[in-house]
């Protein structure tokens, strides 16, 4: 995440002029030490290389504590009749060696919902089980373990927008804001970052780390990568307490020194909020030749700029900053002049009683003057015995509302919304009392009138283009307020009515505009904008029933009638362009490909065969088990699915190790895909075209094909309930599977990945494939 990225994290930024310090004397600094871990990696017990043994010899030699984490799935398969996980701890403390090295055991739960690391447990559950969030959340409190969020995100879940589970915060104390394996440093992503903010708005108490999620044997020497563990000595004991206590950072840097204390309570510690109307922030911070670019002091309410610690690499700082509230926090954001971050945990600021109330939600987010705006929010009890007392909501010292709350043990009431009224221009204030004590604030701005209401349609199976979403979000940038039907098309107060026109697919019946709807749309009159889909016959029903509405044939012609005519920047089209790389010894060269390359030429793709991979501009990009990949040549994949391209991947079965799996698995671990290529072929007694490695599935040819791996939230595309995985090149490398799944995609940014067990393009399976091939390249995969 890079300096403009995170401006853009930045929601409110105050910059400062603050004291420097320069006498390096943070005495309480002096009780604790600063060890370098690496808190999440897997081994062969699982998808990744070698054994425990392995992974903590190998680790000890670049960090001080080696969490192994193997996935829980694989955990169920014993070892010469001996459980793993037992294997694993066993393994572990037999690397611990007081001073010198902390190994750890754990498991990493995965589901749709997302992974969670737990450690120190010889039990363990899975997602075949037990998958669902819930499920997890009865089962940490039960059996009362250390776990941490792993990676969250779009691609393996953000745990339903980290869904606050009270009495599970007891026990979920760490959060993983830095992953990859990769040898670049960059692992803390702006996603994660933003997802951190998001868990502690929930009400989450989190710690945030920085790992390698290892799959090769590189395990803590990937890249520089590291969580921070402020410990009392390097013991297993003493670990353990630091991470149960929260004292941790996450940093891109191995070797940076980073303490944060809050009235003199080290990160990671929740103070009494009634005992203190004021915080005083204190920073040391050394790492020689390495200064600091940036600091901010981030808070739930408030960001800061520190701007006289840059480019200082040793210095302490101190300042004080009022509590607006019963409930705040406060951590430091590092970024160093070499671009390398660092995150500390927080310290928080809490009201006595165990009632607390948070995610709170303005709606709409940015009110103007016009506008009825409501205040949603979470109110729970985070005791293990009953509350009971009077909620007050004052809005500029006013009060609005006033109710007898009564919440059990640890019992939550999820999304209670007010309704506040309108409000004049201007910055208003919404406080929440418990018993008369302030527990909760947020300040909003309400502006004058500003833009159009804009309604759009998504009841009539509309056609909802990549190019009109990013038009939508450009519509709403530039100031308006835009909305979605959620019922009739009838009797919104909006400024404009904005149809996309039915879609080729769907149903007939959910096309049609009801009576209703079309005498309300004919009343907004030329109000009404129809944007084009792709159903000829609809596009003129509609035309039809609405003689005044205005006809668009494009995103880019709708925002020109809203005065937007320099966005076609914004949401213009990837140029129709299907690279094909040939430069990594791939399967299949261009004179292998010559009906594929007609058909694309064909479809109004100009096609180009390339032998690097640079900076790419184009709708598709496809690897068909390539290898020897450059570091360059990866991060500018990863950059051209993230701008919005398509990449194909495809590898081939272990037989005589002609799969490229390790080298492709890199690409996809640079995404953090929730899909790996396995090391194994796949055969099929039964559905097959003339032997057992030609797999026939689902109408497709895959001519001696691996199986793929699924992590988290991926698309299966195509599986087979008849074919086996079989480790072909007797390497003992590949990973049992419960259904071999042949094609799966995932989105990755404003892009999208398609994996494939093999390649189907060649002129030996094109024609017979075609009707698949067709779907990828017209964008009609389901998703």
């Amino acid at each position: 995440m890079n300096t403009t990225k995170f401006a853009k994290v930045l929601l409110t930024l105050l910059f400062f002029s603050f004291i420097v310090f320069p006498t390096l004397s943070l005495s309480s600094a002096d009780e604790y030490q600063i060890f370098y871990g690496n808190l999440h990696a897997h081994t062969s017990f699982s998808d990744g290389k070698g054994t425990p043994e392995e992974a903590y010899e190998h680790a000890s030699n670049y960090a001080d504590v080696q969490a192994v984490t193997d996935h829980c799935y694989f955990l169920k398969i014993p070892v010469n009749g001996q459980s793993k996980t037992s294997l694993t701890q066993e393994a572990a403390r037999t690397s611990t060696v007081k001073g010198k090295f902390v190994g750890l055991q754990g498991f990493e739960w995965t589901a749709g919902s997302g992974h969670i690391n737990v450690y120190e447990t010889l039990e363990f559950i899975s997602r075949d089980e037990k998958g669902d969030l819930k499920d997890f959340y009865e089962w940490i409190v039960k059996v009362k373990k250390l776990a941490q969020f792993n990676h969250p995100g779009m691609t393996f879940g953000n745990f339903n927008n980290f869904w606050f589970w009270p009495e599970a915060d007891n026990y979920v104390n760490l959060v993983e804001i830095g992953n990859g394996n990769w040898s670049s440093s960059d692992i803390i992503s702006e996603e994660m970052y933003r997802n951190y903010i998001l868990a502690l708005n929930r009400g989450w108490h989190l710690s945030p780390t920085a790992n390698q999620d290892n799959h090769k044997p590189n395990w803590a020497s990937a890249n520089d990568g590291r969580t921070g563990i402020l410990a009392k000595e390097l013991t297993y004991e003493d670990v353990m307490e630091a991470l149960w206590s929260r004292r941790t950072f996450a940093s891109e840097d191995k070797n940076v020194k980073i303490y944060f204390y809050a009235n003199g309570a080290v990160m990671g510690s929740i103070l009494n909020s009634s005992k203190d109307s004021q915080v005083e922030i204190s920073v040391f911070y050394s790492d020689k030749n390495d200064p600091v670019g940036k600091m901010y002091i981030v808070s739930q309410s408030k960001t800061y700029e520190v701007k006289d610690v840059q480019g200082k690499d040793e210095f302490e700082y101190r300042n004080s900053f009022e509590i607006p509230d019963g409930f705040e926090w406060y951590f430091i954001y590092i970024l160093q002049k070499d671009g390398n971050e660092i995150v500390s945990a927080p310290v928080w600021f809490e009201a006595e009683s165990g009632i607390r109330v948070n995610y709170v939600r303005v709606g709409p987010e940015k009110p103007n003057v016009s506008q009825s705006v409501s205040v949603s929010f979470d109110i729970y009890n985070t005791k293990n015995t009953a509350e009971s007392g009077k909620l007050r909501i004052l809005v500029d010292d006013s009060e609005v509302y006033t109710e007898d709350i009564s919440l059990p043990s640890y019992g939550i009431i999820y999304d209670k919304s007010i309704d506040l009224g309108k409000f004049t221009e201007g910055t208003h204030k919404v406080e929440f009392l418990f018993n008369d004590v302030n527990i909760q604030s947020i300040s909003f701005e309400v502006s004058k009138k500003a833009g159009f209401s804009i309604l759009f349609d998504k009841l009539h199976e509309n056609d909802l283009s990549d190019e009109l979403l990013r038009a939508i979000q450009t519509l709403s940038n530039a100031g308006n307020i835009v909305s979605f039907s959620e019922t009739m098309l009838k009797d919104y107060d909006v400024d404009y009515v904005i149809i996309p026109t039915p879609s080729a697919e769907g149903l007939s019946f959910f096309k049609d505009l009801m009576p209703d709807e079309i005498e309300w749309l004919n009343k907004m009159g030329e109000k009404v904008y129809l944007v084009k889909g792709s159903d000829e016959e609809y596009f003129n029903i509609y035309k039809e029933a609405l003689p005044s509405a205005r006809v668009f044939e494009s995103a880019i012609e709708l925002l020109k009638a809203f005065g937007i005519s320099q966005d076609s920047k914004t949401i213009e089209q990837l140029r129709n362009v299907v690279f094909i790389d040939q430069g990594h010894s791939n399967d299949y060269s261009k004179d292998k490909l010559t009906l594929f390359d007609k058909f694309l030429k064909s479809t109004g793709y100009d096609v180009q065969y390339i032998n690097t991979i640079d900076s790419l501009d184009g709708k598709y990009l496809i690897v068909m088990n390539g290898k020897g990949y450059s570091d360059e040549e990866i991060k500018n994949i990863v950059e051209f699915v993230r701008k919005g391209g398509t990449l194909v991947i495809t590898s081939k079965s272990d037989y005589s190790n002609g799969g490229n799996t390790e080298d492709l698995n890199l690409i996809l671990d640079a995404m953090n895909s929730p899909v790996r290529f396995n090391d194994d072929q796949v055969v099929d007694e039964i559905n097959n075209y003339g032997a057992n490695y030609k797999v026939l599935a689902e109408n497709v040819r895959f001519y001696s094909t691996c199986s793929l791996l699924i992590y988290g939230n991926a698309n299966i595309l195509i599986s087979s309930e008849s074919a086996n995985s079989v480790d072909s090149d007797g390497k003992d490398d590949a990973q049992p599977v419960d259904k071999v799944v042949l094609a799966a995609s995932f989105k990755f940014g404003d892009g999208e990945v398609i994996l494939l067990g093999k390649a189907v393009f060649s002129d030996y399976d094109f024609e017979l494939n075609k009707e698949f091939v067709q779907k990828i390249f017209r964008g009609a995969i389901e998703k």
